[in-house]
């Protein structure tokens, strides 16, 4: 086996786990994508004897990269509300689903990136602490204490249930079809009293800047969308990051103009709606 091939057979070992890392470090498909291929040319340069350990040299060198991209973004201003970008699997199936869940992409967003790098590394790769500490290069004690603090913001903000698909489905259409007709009063019998709608625009799409909260506020909000774009919108629902997501199309462009993702809680209703109507973020979907 040559060189070149004895890297592409290390790198393809490890492609499924590292990219759903730099997935959740960075919560970007096109960044994600922009890691591993960068990670390859480097990792393909080097010498395989001055590699004492690829697997750790590739998880290290992805999670640095992570940190770089999350570094600069801290200069950026996002007009309004920023979600995860997400994604349809059939595009990626090289990612594992438990890597690209929605729900733990948005509780994610609680975490600073080191605290992120040390849970995912704890949870996707079950390394040991001085392990982690080495690979984000701090000490152990205080690795056990970014986990300590990751698993206290996350644990406010964990999913307790989840219907099953079947049940996700086909509560999704009747909610959907609800909007789409502007009916206020079947609208409530799907939304709990403590429903939030969260929307993405990126500056590029209207919505709204800040979540909306409450049964009242949301069902407005969901009646005057459907009054004013309802008639022009078509639907699907397709798998979006392990949730049943539903893509509205512009029946007279064409063009994806919403993604929109509930959650559910035990009672069935819909707790939180993610809707993502930036462009740049939908384009991983179809």
């Amino acid at each position: 086996m040559s060189d070149s091939q004895a890297h592409l057979s290390l790198f393809l070992k490890q492609k499924s786990r590292l990219h759903g890392l730099a997935y959740k470090m960075t919560e970007s498909v096109s960044d994600a994508e922009d890691v591993l291929n960068d990670i390859y040319i480097s990792f393909s340069r080097q010498p395989l004897d001055n590699i004492k350990d690829p697997e750790r040299y590739l998880v290290r060198s992805v999670i640095h990269a992570c940190f770089n991209i999350l570094e600069k973004r801290k200069n950026v201003v996002y007009p309004g509300i920023n979600l995860p970008e997400p994604l349809a699997h059939e595009r990626f199936p090289d990612l594992q689903k438990s890597d690209i869940s929605y729900a733990l992409l948005v509780l994610l967003q609680k975490l600073n990136p080191q605290e992120r790098a040390v849970f995912l590394l704890r949870e996707s790769f079950d390394y040991d602490y001085d392990e982690i500490a080495s690979l984000v290069g701090i000490n152990e004690a205080n690795c056990r204490q970014q986990l300590h603090r990751a698993k206290e913001k996350l644990k406010t903000g964990k999913v307790k249930y989840s219907p099953s698909n079947l049940e996700k489905e086909e509560m999704t259409r009747a909610f959907i079809t609800a909007c789409l007709n502007g009916d206020v009063k079947q609208l409530e019998t799907y939304l709990s009293k403590e429903v939030t709608l969260f929307m993405d625009g990126g500056g590029k799409a209207s919505t709204a800047m800040k979540p909306v909260s409450g049964l009242d506020s949301v069902m407005m909000y969901l009646a005057n969308g459907a009054l004013k774009f309802g008639k022009d919108l078509s639907f699907t629902m397709k798998e979006v990051n392990m949730e049943t997501g539903v893509l509205f199309e512009n029946k007279l462009t064409n063009d994806l103009d919403t993604i929109l993702i509930p959650v559910f809680d035990q009672d069935n209703k819909i707790s939180h709606l993610f809707g993502i109507r930036n462009p740049d973020k939908m384009k991983y979907l179809l």
